[in-house]
């Protein structure tokens, strides 16, 4: 119960459903949006090499959630601990050049803690890793393998913080 409780809370939220699909829902107060993810895009690694970048300082990531058509793109910026985040919608795939990346809503923007979304986003690798692993998760996702270097480099740099 805390557990979800504490999912419900966070930007992000990522779960696997049937072969190929998952589900990814951002938080814009005051409810959640759901957006279905397809297996046509390494989202879950885009996710990873976003959480490893922001840990490692970067002032630009992003990370695209694509569906079958259309896609939601969260693009992260700033230059200390505070981030503004846009969650954009598009009506097709941009990331693949079918419209323009200029043509799209922004559905949800505002701001949050760097280490907040690095840690939310170390929390949904974590439990793809225990839940499914990466054997199960290649087989689900047929075209991607779970992002294992990734998410160990970003344990390893969290624990390293955390020692400090």
């Amino acid at each position: 119960m805390i557990e979800e409780e504490m999912r419900n809370q966070d930007l992000i939220g990522y779960d696997l459903h049937d072969a190929g699909w998952a589900e990814m829902n951002f938080r814009a107060d005051p409810q959640r949006l759901d957006f279905a993810v397809s297996y046509l895009h390494d989202s879950l690694g885009d996710l990873a090499r976003m959480g490893l970048a922001l840990q490692k300082g970067a002032t630009h990531a992003e990370a695209v959630f694509m569906d079958e058509p259309g896609e939601v793109i969260v693009v992260v910026t700033g230059d200390k601990d505070a981030l503004q985040y846009e969650l954009r919608q598009y009506r097709d795939w941009a990331s693949w050049g079918i419209v323009a990346v200029d043509d799209h809503e922004v559905v949800a923007r505002g701001e949050i803690r760097r280490v907040e979304l690095v840690r939310n986003i170390h929390a949904i690798l974590q439990r793809i890793h225990v839940e499914v692993g990466p054997k199960r998760y290649r087989e689900m996702w047929v075209e991607h393998d779970f992002p294992l270097q990734d998410y160990e480099r970003l344990s390893i740099a969290l624990h390293k913080q955390s020692m400090i």
